[in-house]
């Protein structure tokens, strides 16, 4: 089962992301654990208790203090096998700065069904061949 973090400073955002991933585990027979933060600062405090515990990251860029990309940059310190998604309503432009990060994809909000159903199926094909 994938343990995901779900980071965005918007509450309503945070819940329309979990009504998709939702969506998609009634579509395909499979659950996973969620997680939300509000805040980057919140997300690495629970990273740093376990450094492998999620399998992927939804993370927003413009935050309160740390920015999603800073936050990636820091959880890549010490986990460069976790994915790692930016959902940002940011210009395009900064696509190049997020690359640093190494992430799965670049999401922009709106965000659809279809890209989150792309991006668990890619997630949930690569934890087929590891071993509990």
């Amino acid at each position: 089962m994938l343990n995901i973090a779900i980071c965005d400073d918007r509450p309503n955002q945070r819940k329309l992301l979990n009504l998709l991933i939702h969506e998609y585990e009634e579509q395909n027979g499979v659950s996973f654990n969620l997680y939300e933060f509000e805040s980057g600062e919140e997300i690495i405090e629970k990273f740093d208790e376990n450094k492998n515990f999620f399998d992927l990251f939804f993370l927003d860029n413009f935050m309160k203090k740390l920015t999603g990309l800073q936050t990636a940059l820091r959880i890549r310190d010490d986990n460069t096998a976790c994915h790692i998604v930016f959902v940002t309503a940011s210009d395009k432009q900064l696509q190049h700065a997020f690359m640093a990060a190494s992430p799965l994809e670049i999401l922009f909000k709106p965000l659809q069904q279809e890209d989150i159903n792309k991006i668990l199926a890619k997630v949930l094909a690569g934890k087929v061949g590891e071993r509990p």
